[in-house]
């Protein structure tokens, strides 16, 4: 796996561990398989999945794709991304957060940053010390408008912070929707971790939703 492009979906609930989810985990890799995704990370709200059941989850699907696991934790500042923390966070204050985690080797990423008004969409500049704090922000989401999405990109050409698109799934229509291409191969989640850090990933617009590119000046 030299060169390999990766398209992975990097934020998807479960029904198992989110309450707000409809989807089996087993439907999720199916429908990911249809999509000739690269990987799936499994997010649920401020609990992360055991190596164990991803494994178990492996041997269920037989699949071939990339299964990783990652929690998306209650914050101060609104919700975040965590990849390679297993334990709770959501106690902490968001700077806390960021250096904990950091702490542990791990990153993390503003989710949906413009969905629910936490972030500046009036000036760049409020944004860019909002965001730098962070070791990159969802920039296409299933869970914002197709004008915040716009906006998203907007910043992400406009800023140059490294940039992600992840589905935010709690149906099977919306996986796979937006996805992080990685330039190259992610085995396992310290792989994925240094992609994001060094910023070689980039938000797509994967399917259906095309739409937004037609709002981006």
């Amino acid at each position: 796996a030299g060169n390999n492009i990766m398209l992975i979906d990097t934020h998807i609930h479960t029904k198992r561990y989110s309450g707000c989810s409809n989807l089996d985990p087993v439907d999720i890799v199916r429908r990911a398989e249809e999509l000739n995704l690269s990987g799936i990370i499994l997010t649920e709200h401020d609990f992360v999945w055991t190596e164990g059941e991803i494994e178990e989850l492996k041997r269920e699907t037989l699949t071939g794709i990339l299964i990783l696991r990652a929690q998306e934790v209650s914050s101060p500042a609104g919700h975040v991304l965590v990849y390679g923390c297993d334990e709770r966070l959501d106690h902490l204050e968001t700077e806390e957060l960021l250096e904990y985690v950091h702490q542990q080797g791990g990153a993390a990423v503003a989710s949906h940053p413009f969905r629910y008004g936490d972030f500046a969409m009036d000036s760049f500049e409020t944004l860019r010390k909002q965001l730098e704090i962070y070791d990159g922000f969802e920039v296409l989401t299933g869970n914002q408008t197709d004008d915040q999405n716009a906006f998203g990109m907007k910043a992400w050409e406009t800023l140059g912070l490294t940039g992600l698109g992840g589905s935010d799934s709690h149906s099977l229509d919306m996986i796979g929707r937006f996805v992080t291409e990685f330039e190259r191969d992610i085995q396992n989640e310290g792989d994925l971790i240094e992609e994001i850090m060094e910023g070689r990933c980039k938000p797509v617009v994967r399917q259906g939703a095309d739409s937004i590119y037609d709002k981006i000046e």
